[in-house]
């Protein structure tokens, strides 16, 4: 049910054709955004446009976040249709497993520019496009971010990127009237987690209390709700959004 928490805000949300953001995506059009959606994925990012409800106020801007010059095209898109940005879903990322040893510096580095690089360039320019009013971002983090876990050598150090641009780009734009906040989801039940072997999605089930995977709705209802004004007085917060994995 529609709260029209969103309606009438910009919103720009980066890797949003499928898993997360594109589960951002619906949440935030049922709640009246207007919405600039991003990903690599062009046939994606379509079939993610298409699927929103009738009336929905979408653009898509293809692009990759971790290149200075398409991250500011990104957000400018939302500048050009929509006069400027009130939040930014900062979700755009890629999830490789394994230890160190298999890791190639080059696999770091891939992974770096996107989850990092490209997390600090959305927000960057998406700062410079937010007005007198302010506005809001949410990143994207994990409990990998948080706690360690094993053969996650590059997207757990990626994520602890996430959850430090968090606390202090809080704390660096909060008197322009700017929230920045992340969530740290558990294991969803997204494409690229559904493709992987039961051997990998059994025990992380099983450590999760709640017993089961997070759903990417449940995620993006939680990333609404930081965005919106509803959280106006929550900054520099890392919410888990992980079945009660953080709390043993």
């Amino acid at each position: 049910m529609s709260t029209g928490r969103m309606e009438g805000k910009s919103v720009v949300i980066t890797g949003a054709a499928k898993g997360i953001g594109r589960a951002c995506a619906e949440v935030f059009a049922r709640e009246g955004a207007r919405l600039v959606l991003n990903d690599v994925d062009a046939s994606g990012l379509e079939a993610a446009a298409a699927a929103l409800p009738d009336g929905t106020e979408v653009r898509t801007a293809l692009g990759d976040v971790s290149d200075a010059e398409e991250a500011r095209t990104i957000i400018a898109a939302a500048v050009e249709a929509f006069g400027g940005v009130d939040s930014l879903v900062a979700n755009a990322g890629i999830i490789p497993l394994g230890k160190i040893e298999e890791t190639t510096p080059e696999e770091w580095d891939r992974v770096m520019a996107i989850d990092g690089r490209g997390m600090f360039l959305t927000c960057k320019y998406a700062v410079e496009a937010m007005g007198e009013e302010g506005g809001s971002i949410v990143c994207l983090s994990s409990i990998s971010g948080i706690a360690g876990q094993p053969e996650n050598a590059v997207y757990g150090p990626a994520k602890f990127v996430a959850s430090g641009i968090t606390k202090h780009l809080a704390i660096e734009v909060a008197p322009r009237n700017i929230r920045v906040n992340a969530v740290a989801p558990g294991t969803i039940r997204t494409e690229a987690v559904a493709a992987l072997p039961d051997e990998y999605t059994d025990p992380m089930r099983e450590a999760h209390p709640m017993g089961r995977l997070g759903e990417p709705r449940e995620v993006a209802e939680a990333i609404c709700f930081l965005a919106s004004d509803a959280a106006s007085f929550i900054t520099g917060s890392i919410l888990p959004v992980d079945g009660g994995y953080l709390a043993q």
